[in-house]
């Protein structure tokens, strides 16, 4: 009997692995994971450097200067009691988002002279 048993297991096996052989989905699992491999080779991750390099120096450079300057107004009624202190705070923001702008515009404008040169 375990011969005939021995040869039932056989047969089972063999017919599995035909069916297996005949499988469409084999061939379409195959082709979906080496999709979904290139897909994420593609895909860039989400880089906060990169977006803020991304930004022109002008925005930045105003940004920040209107940061100090906030600073300043925020920092200065601290130190200085008097009515001029309010006035001069908010000049100094305005001033030094301009100077921002300014120095941002300086860089950009040394950038784009190094990608003409090649450099």
């Amino acid at each position: 009997m375990s011969n005939k048993d021995k040869e039932l297991e056989r047969l089972k096996r063999i017919r599995d692995r035909q069916l297996r052989a005949r499988d469409p989905q084999v061939k379409q699992r195959k082709i979906q994971r080496n999709i979904a491999v290139k897909r994420r080779k593609a895909v860039r991750k989400f880089s906060l450097r990169e977006i803020l390099a991304d930004i022109p120096h002008k925005a930045k450079g105003a940004l920040m200067g209107a940061v100090i300057g906030l600073a300043i107004s925020i920092v200065l009624p601290m130190i200085v009691e008097a009515y001029w202190v309010d006035i001069v705070g908010i000049a100094a923001i305005f001033v030094l988002a301009i100077m921002g702008f300014l120095f941002g515009q300086a860089s950009d404008t040394r950038d784009s002279l190094n990608k003409l040169i090649g450099k």
